[in-house]
């Protein structure tokens, strides 16, 4: 790097002696064991086609040397810029490089990119974020999952692992480096509770127009990022190659993902990377920009092989066919399209509940499982106000952004308003199709926060999620409001009444982007069945619980998972996590998180093992953490450390 330090890379060859483009694949989570499994059998893909792959650790972590104390950092990618330099100048590379990964190593091509290094000449993203914030912080309300809890154990752990042995021993000094300085990531977290620069480093919204890189964006409809990629698409500059492909995915890649039909992600990767840094005409550029799956109703379940709906192909984003059509709320749950007559409105009141919210799931997709699909949305209907329409007469396509103006007011000063667009069917559960949470605080400003004032109605607007999906004749379109989105993300402090305002004056409503003719006149997407992947390892059974307190007002989901696995060059690892989010409905600024990891690795030599655990616990005006390491080699006690830090309490 340009300050010296040296980052440590595996390089995948393909069966020549010829000079070949480089793709690399860039992250924190251990090139040599822990990230291994999945990264070597796409480069050997990659390799079969005739391109070399670099797999590269983030400065401090894995067996790169330097300091890592917190995520997606500018230094990160100032790095990434000079390893795209410095793989070009080797006399094995065409001068071509790109960039590609899922996840973090999507944002690190993404990142990378926006630093426009001269020789990154494409990209291929997939399930990234593009602000950092709100990926964080969704509408001002705090991730349980990554930033308080079950990650910021895992990469605490990652970071006391031992680097692999190198023949010059210099794995050793590497990993008391990481000792000594690394930091729990946690601690940035907790200090930085509205956006502002530490967030604006990750967040590639910021730098989308420097990219110059062909960009090629992965999405999936029940990713944890299901907007970010139209907006990225969107903010690139239009003179920059780009495409897009969304799919019916969780957080995991089409080839091996769920509930959608897998495909071969790769090859449309390779099509691109062909296109764009070999020079080949392999016909990508003059297909349609836009590939989407458009969904249709499924029977709600955390789990599920399969999804209705078929692949479109699109010219644009947003449609240019997309009309909008306005549901106005109406006192009594009903949901239509006239504005409530002068005299006819009212309002409607609920107890603000933090359990609520257990039915939208997604809280460990992060974690590469085939689970946390939406739940059945009637469970959530006691602690939410609903509101339905009439049933269809004809289908209904809405494709693009819905969006929600609400007039609310509250007894608390600190309270948020969730906005779910559900599939209501006629005789079995309702569908998750789209949702938003707001914190009312952040409704002028994420950098400012304002409390509300009591009693005082407030205005609101709120664009939900980006959706593509037909609703069938017979359902009906519904609307559910609430205040919490349990346990995925942290409940606010504050027990209120809210209240949703409903009359001429304040015409609550949520306008939906309608498609009334589904052909695009393009030819849809024919993508190639994915190949069988047989990865090595085995996993533990998911246990995802839900249990209640009934002698008491606590709620606690609790997640755990595991498994082991040996890679390609004989490392061995176990990894397992014990998750648990509690609330409490008579208190909810009490609400707590707890993480316990184990990270057990042997190269050869010893078997070294790592636990780790955080907890972060609220009060009414402070959150106060605890993250501890541990570090064993066959057994005996090598490294121990604990980090504790109480943080006043802004508006979260």
């Amino acid at each position: 790097m340009r300050d010296g330090v040296e980052l440590s890379a595996d390089l995948f060859y393909p069966e020549s002696d010829e000079p070949a483009p480089v793709i690399i694949k860039y992250y924190p989570y251990r090139k040599d064991d822990m990230l291994r499994t999945l990264t070597v059998y796409r480069a050997n893909y990659y390799a079969a086609h005739g391109y070399i792959t670099a797999l590269l650790d983030v400065r401090g972590t894995g067996s790169s040397a330097g300091v890592c104390d917190r995520m997606l950092r500018l230094q990160e990618w100032e790095d990434g810029y000079d390893a795209v330099e410095w793989l070009a100048a080797q006399p094995w590379c065409t001068g071509s490089v790109g960039m590609t990964g899922v996840s973090y190593g999507g944002f690190s091509a993404l990142l990378t990119a926006a630093q426009a290094p001269p020789s990154l000449k494409a990209i291929a993203p997939i399930y990234a974020g593009w602000d950092c914030y709100e990926n964080s912080h969704q509408g001002g309300m705090w991730q349980t999952s990554i930033w308080t809890g079950a990650y910021n154990a895992m990469m605490i752990a990652l970071s006391g692992a031992p680097p692999a042995a190198d023949p010059e021993g210099a794995w050793l000094e590497i990993w008391e480096e990481h000792l000594a300085n690394n930091q729990p990531w946690l601690e940035t977290w907790l200090r930085n509770q509205v956006d502002g620069p530490v967030w604006h480093e990750g967040s590639v919204r910021y730098g989308l127009g420097n990219i110059e890189a062909a960009t090629f964006i992965i999405g999936g409809w029940h990713d944890i990022f299901v907007s970010d990629p139209f907006y990225m698409y969107m903010g690139i500059n239009a003179d920059v190659p780009k495409k897009l492909m969304m799919g019916p995915y969780l957080h995991i890649a089409p080839d091996i993902g769920a509930p959608g039909k897998r495909v071969d992600h790769l090859h449309e990767i390779v099509r691109w990377f062909d296109q764009y840094l070999k020079g080949e005409d392999t016909g990508i550029a003059e297909e349609p920009p836009i590939n989407m799956w458009v969904r249709a109703y499924d029977r709600p379940g955390a789990r599920r092989e399969g999804s209705n709906g078929y692949w479109r192909s699109e010219a644009e984003w947003p449609l240019a066919r997309a009309t909008d059509e306005t549901l106005f709320l109406h006192p009594g749950g009903r949901l239509g399209d006239q504005v409530p007559a002068r005299g006819e409105g009212g309002s409607a009141s609920y107890e603000y509940d933090p359990a609520v919210g257990v039915s939208t799931m997604g809280l460990i997709t992060g974690f590469g499982a085939e689970v946390g699909l939406p739940l059945d949305q009637r469970r959530e209907a006691a602690g939410s106000e609903v509101f339905l329409g009439e049933p269809l007469e004809s289908d209904v396509e809405v494709t693009g952004f819905p969006e929600a103006t609400l007039y609310v007011s509250s007894t608390a000063e600190v309270t948020a308003f969730s906005v779910k667009l559900i599939d209501v069917h006629p005789d079995g559960p309702w569908a998750l199709v789209s949702r938003i949470i707001q914190n009312a605080t952040q409704r002028n400003s994420r950098t400012d926060p304002e409390p509300l004032v009591p009693g005082e109605v407030t205005e609101l607007a709120i664009e939900l999620e980006a959706a593509s999906y037909v609703f069938k004749a017979g359902h009906r379109m519904g609307i559910m409001i609430s205040s919490s989105e349990f346990p995925l993300l942290w409940p606010l402090p504050q027990n209120a009444t809210n209240t949703i305002h409903m009359d001429a004056d304040h015409p609550s409503r949520v306008t939906i982007p309608v498609v009334r003719r589904s052909d695009s006149g393009l030819p849809a997407p024919d993508y190639r069945p994915a190949h069988p992947v047989d990865l090595p390892g085995s996993a533990e059974p998911l246990r995802w619980d839900l249990v209640e307190d009934l002698a008491g007002t606590e709620v606690t989901v609790v997640v755990s998972l595991g498994g082991e696995a040996t890679t390609d060059n004989g490392a061995r690892t176990y990894t397992h996590v014990d998750f648990r989010v509690t609330t409490d409905r008579a208190n909810p600024a009490n609400s707590r998180v707890e993480a316990d990891y184990r990270f057990d690795v042997n190269h050869g030599a010893a078997t070294t093992e790592v636990r780790s655990t955080g907890r972060v616990e609220g009060s009414d005006d402070a959150f106060h953490a605890v993250t501890a390491l541990e570090v064993r080699t066959d057994g005996m006690p090598c490294f121990s450390r604990a980090w504790h830090s109480s943080v006043p309490r802004g508006f979260l």
